[in-house]
């Protein structure tokens, strides 16, 4: 009985604690974040993170756009980043199509798929960077996940009893501290062996 319950007791700890570490996921798109019109060296923020691109255009509520031979940096303020998912706008303009293959090949951590949309990046840094080296970039949706974060936990302190305080039993008697049994000291009760 006692060991069924200690085993019931250890993994219902075991779950609470899982629930305190959460990964985050910002996700950023320019329907609901539009940045500065075409230039060099502009960029957007949203909770921690901060999109820069070295020559582009961040001002169509369709899609981001990265210039050809132009680099996009992201970078978390706080937390590493464990996953970017970058989603390419497929939309078609003039007869071309401005998908993650106009991305370098050479990237590490990155990886395209098959149907050139999607380019996930994985990972565990604070920042990374991405070349549009073959052709212009059209992004629609970024996915960011941060590594697994603290979720309002700050610390537990733990005190230790202070030895200089009396200590009363439970009739209100002061008794010494070799005394054995519940005890009273600053007004918190607590067992002493």
């Amino acid at each position: 009985m006692n060991k069924t319950l200690r085993l019931i007791i250890t993994i219902a700890f075991t779950a609470i604690s899982s629930f305190s570490f959460a990964q985050k996921q910002v996700v950023i798109s320019p329907e609901e974040l539009q940045g500065p019109t075409a230039g060099k060296d502009i960029s957007i923020n949203k909770d921690g993170i901060t999109i820069t691109i070295s020559y582009g255009a961040m001002n169509n509520k369709f899609s981001y756009r990265l210039y050809q031979k132009a680099t996009m940096t992201i970078t978390s303020a706080n937390y590493n980043m464990t996953n970017i998912i970058i989603e390419c706008d497929t939309h078609e303009s003039g007869g071309k199509r401005y998908l993650a293959d106009g991305f370098a090949d050479n990237m590490e951590g990155v990886t395209v798929s098959s149907d050139k949309v999607t380019v996930t990046w994985t990972g565990d840094a604070k920042t990374t960077s991405f070349t549009a080296a073959k052709k212009q970039v059209r992004i629609k949706k970024f996915t960011i996940t941060l590594k697994d974060t603290p979720n309002d936990i700050t610390g537990i302190n733990v005190e230790s009893n202070n030895n200089a305080q009396p200590m009363y039993n439970l009739s209100g008697q002061r008794v010494d501290k070799n005394y054995k049994g519940v005890v009273i000291q600053n007004g918190k009760k607590f067992i002493n062996k």
